[in-house]
């Protein structure tokens, strides 16, 4: 016949279970010190960057390449004023010079434009997905900004990112 050692109580059971609840509580309190909430610092959840140009916003810019030497823009752009804006997108060397021909779209006041959807892309991009490419970015509101682009591969959610129809005659 074996004995036990201590006893199996009701008592001895509270004590401890109460004994682990505390262990856990104490060993698991401490995450939030070595690993603080994200939601406590700004920051932009998505793929692409953001831009402020005046009254323009520019947010989740990202350039979608397919290897063909063309860039489709991604992105949204609002025109924050009750005046119509320009906004010109062009890929510019390391240096700073141009390294292909851009793109623009017209903005209403007020307006909200998915650049995906207008089918905007820049040619003449050799910049391989993964990498950042300088793209100068101008609006007659306020002036040129030069903007490190995220450049993706057209794959996944990014694969409905197809050049805007040519136009029928």
């Amino acid at each position: 016949m074996k004995r036990r050692l201590l006893p199996q109580t009701p008592v001895r059971r509270t004590v401890t279970a109460l004994a682990a609840a505390a262990v856990v509580t104490v060993g698991t309190a401490g995450c939030q010190v070595f690993s603080p909430i994200q939601t406590d610092y700004p920051y932009a959840p998505a793929d692409g960057i953001q831009a402020n140009l005046g009254n323009v916003a520019i947010r989740d810019l990202v350039l979608v390449v397919n290897g063909s030497g063309e860039a489709m823009v991604s992105g949204g752009v609002v025109n924050e004023s009750n005046q119509a804006v320009t906004v010109q997108f062009t890929p510019q060397q390391q240096g700073g010079s141009t390294s292909g021909s851009g793109t623009e779209v017209q903005l209403q006041p007020f307006e909200q434009v998915d650049l995906a959807q207008r089918g905007l892309q820049l040619s003449g991009v050799t910049t391989k997905a993964g990498a950042l490419l300088p793209v100068s970015v101008k609006s007659n509101a306020a002036g040129t900004t030069l903007l490190d682009v995220p450049v993706v591969d057209s794959a996944g959610y990014y694969s409905t990112v197809t050049p805007a129809p040519a136009p029928s005659s």
